[in-house]
């Protein structure tokens, strides 16, 4: 049930630095407030009243899409999830996750919810954090203490929590680049709600090496555990060999036994099987094709 927000101080930091500042003095009574999707709607609930919101969506400093083909994929914070979507970029050289950030929420909610925020929220069904997982992203932090780079599969420690401090702020996120004969593709599965919340995603990267064996693969699955997480155990069973058929139903099912879903568990487990077997079965003609694809 909505109600009206309770009274709260609200400030416009200038700078990336100013905000850190404001977070070191008011610690766990603020909120950082970007598009506000998720926190509006949790202060209306009452599950959050924080005394104070510090905006950052002023902030260009913290808006950009950049690549280099050494360096990767450089994402601000606040960059949309349309933007991000759209990014020519980004579509060219990570198309995984524009398809995951144009499957979040509503139009709406795409329009104003930023990648930080949603990586912040650490909700356990969000579509971005599983092909994020497995392109092996990491989040650069800022705090009072300097700055520190933090894998993304392990900022989350749980549902809805990071190890993100109080006086911390999310300043980049970082993907590498793809490896020579990589590719990768983001599968999902939703509830027909209204916002088409997903139940079950796959993130998924497969690198074709010397000798046509899988030299790499990661999988990242989301909406099926408390966090975003690495099917490790499927990984390593296709790791170093040829993706026949069987083996790739055989990680497939491996990676089901990873997951942990909070409910409907057999169904969900079984979508992890058809989304994990369907993206390596369709990836891995396409890197026969790439530079580097047959070593």
């Amino acid at each position: 049930m909505y109600r009206l927000l309770t009274p709260f101080d609200y400030f416009e930091p200038q700078s990336v630095r100013e905000a850190v500042e404001l977070l070191a003095r008011f610690g766990h009574r603020a909120r950082v407030i970007a598009g506000g999707t998720d926190l509006v709607i949790s202060m209306k609930k009452r599950q959050l009243t924080p005394e104070c919101l510090i905006a950052l969506a002023g902030l260009e400093e913290l808006r950009f899409i950049e690549f280099d083909p050494v360096a990767g994929l450089r994402l601000g914070p606040l960059c949309t999830h349309a933007e991000i979507a759209r990014s020519p970029l980004v579509r060219e050289h990570f198309g995984m996750l524009a398809t995951a950030c144009n499957e979040v929420g509503t139009p709406q909610v795409r329009n104003m919810g930023t990648i930080g925020g949603n990586l912040c929220k650490a909700g356990p069904s969000q579509d971005t954090p599983p092909p994020l997982v497995a392109l092996e992203a990491k989040l650069r932090l800022l705090g009072p203490q300097g700055e520190r780079v933090v894998p993304l599969d392990q900022f989350c420690t749980g549902p809805f929590c990071t190890v993100l401090s109080s006086d911390e702020l999310v300043v980049e996120i970082l993907i590498p680049p793809l490896p020579p004969g990589g590719a990768g593709c983001y599968k999902w599965f939703t509830k027909v709600t209204v916002t088409d919340e997903t139940l079950a995603g796959a993130g998924v990267v497969v690198v074709r090496g010397p000798g046509d064996v899988c030299a790499d693969v990661r999988i990242g699955l989301g909406s099926v555990a408390p966090m975003a997480i690495r099917a490790r155990k499927a990984e390593a069973l296709l790791r170093g060999n040829r993706p026949a058929p069987g083996l790739v139903w055989e990680a497939a099912e491996r990676a089901a036994q990873e997951a942990e879903p909070r409910s409907r568990a057999a169904y969900r487990r079984h979508l992890v099987k058809v989304l994990v077997n369907e993206a390596i079965t369709e990836l891995w003609p396409l890197t026969a094709d790439l530079p580097g694809g047959l070593g």
